[in-house]
């Protein structure tokens, strides 16, 4: 099914025909397109996006059924951490829950999404979507968690959710900051789009993170449940092997520990132990789901290496969310250096690089600046870009090659010091010149341990 949604439809024009060669039934196109006659039906519509969406949901909204229940999770960062989170306390609770994501389409240690490219979409394609919802609820699935990305409302990919017949049980706002300016014209326009979550989609219950400056502004706008500094109370989070603090609501108080350090720990369990009350689930069950939940690959994930100090990956490729990593990772119980590793994305917003590079130097004791899915940039222009916005003075290292630069930081680290490698979190590929190679940074950590453990058997040895 060709469509066509921008004002040059003409371009389209020999698809279209081509398409009902092959035996196209109909043909969706907005009314602004100027299309021949094709021999076939032409619908004409406002917005090819928006009814893409509700024919590919109505195709399966029977498959879908009544009995799922839907949760979604918006905002800049967190959202991945938060799904997660909150499907780990169903699960916990007895229900079976699919989550969907940036980290993929999973239930029960199964698959669903069938390509590479829609498995590492934050909110997939209606084509993907609808499909994935129906075998999951095929499978038994009792709740489905699915993160909302901007580009997804923006684009229509909800927009089928009003032709189901399954609740939008939940949303949660966890934060907004500046990212997808290359998409979004102003922060604004950014705002509004995921305020639409709440609006556009009447959610049953709303769950704000009203710490967040725009949480707290939507949370007047919009009503809903309110995570505020109220709700956690005697927090612990200066230790590497993870966070405690009780939380309260108005019915109650529990105590809540979560393996995952720093303050971003505290922030994302709050959001979703406050879902997962909302939902129904009792304080006795989230406790003890957030005590085994290890976190979520990529997510300030400690990697499990021989080494006398902590190397953590996480996801962070935003202004924000590297200054919340760093400043968390300044909060825990460490003796002596924390060392970043990191880098920027090509083809993506330019206006973050200095402004990474400065917050980057001026948080760590050792920045080293790398790559990071240049796609058609050269690393070196990239670089330079990090590199104008770094504080006068401050030493840093360049090593364009990633794997060299992983492996330098951990030579030259020692007992007290804690490595993070921000930037590509999940992602085990590297992206170039419109071809993804094999990296992943795990690998490199556990050679480099290797090589670390060599070398100190030298230095014994003598």
């Amino acid at each position: 099914m060709p469509s066509a949604h921008r004002a040059d439809c003409g371009a389209y024009t020999d698809r279209i025909a081509e398409a009902a060669r092959r035996g196209a039934a109909a043909v969706i196109a907005e009314r602004r397109c100027k299309i021949a006659d094709i021999g076939v039906p032409l619908i004409r519509v406002d917005d090819v996006k928006t009814a893409s969406s509700r024919i590919f949901a109505a195709r399966y909204a029977d498959d879908i059924g009544k009995h799922v229940k839907l949760v979604a999770v918006t905002g800049t960062n967190g959202k991945t951490s938060v799904s997660h989170m909150i499907s780990h306390i169903l699960e916990c609770a007895g229900y079976r829950v699919g989550t969907i994501g940036t980290l993929g389409a999973a239930m029960d240690g199964r698959a669903y999404a069938e390509s590479p490219e829609t498995s590492s979409m934050t909110t997939p394609p209606p084509e993907e979507l609808y499909r994935i919802m129906a075998e999951m609820a095929a499978d038994g699935a009792d709740y489905i968690v699915f993160e909302a990305s901007s580009q997804g409302i923006a684009q229509g990919r909800l927009e089928g959710l009003h032709v189901l017949d399954c609740p939008l049980s939940a949303a949660v706002f966890t934060n907004l900051s500046p990212e997808h300016m290359d998409f979004h014209p102003t922060m604004e326009d950014y705002y509004s789009v995921k305020k639409r979550l709440f609006t556009e989609f009447s959610p049953e219950r709303k769950i704000i993170n009203t710490t967040d400056a725009y949480g707290a502004r939507l949370h007047i706008e919009v009503g809903g449940i309110a995570v505020d500094e109220k709700c956690v109370l005697d927090a612990v989070m200066h230790s590497v092997d993870g966070v405690s603090f009780t939380f309260a609501s108005q019915n109650c108080a529990f105590p809540v520990h979560i393996p995952s350090p720093g303050r971003y720990a505290v922030e994302n369990g709050a959001a979703a132990v406050s879902c997962a009350l909302a939902l129904g689930i009792d304080a006795d069950d989230i406790t003890r789901a957030m005590r085994t939940f290890y976190g979520v690959r990529g997510r300030m994930e400690k990697v499990p290496a021989d080494l006398p100090f902590p190397v953590f990956i996480d996801y962070a490729h935003t202004p924000a969310a590297l200054e919340g990593l760093l400043k968390t990772m300044r909060e825990t119980e460490h003796e002596k250096r924390l060392v970043v590793v990191f880098g920027c994305g090509g083809d993506r917003d330019k206006t973050k690089r200095p402004v990474m590079g400065e917050i980057a130097t001026r948080l760590s004791d050792l920045a080293i600046i790398t790559s990071d899915n240049r796609r058609t940039e050269r690393a070196a222009d990239i670089i330079n870009d990090i590199v104008a916005g770094v504080l006068r003075g401050v030493e840093y290292v360049v090593i364009p090659d990633r794997a060299l630069a992983i492996k330098f930081a951990i030579m030259t680290s020692h007992e007290g010091d804690v490595v993070v490698l921000a930037g590509k979190g999940h992602e085990t590929y590297d992206d170039a010149d419109g071809v993804k190679t094999h990296f992943d940074e795990r690998e490199v950590v556990h050679a480099a341990a290797k090589l670390y453990a060599l070398a100190d058997s030298i230095r014994y040895t003598q």
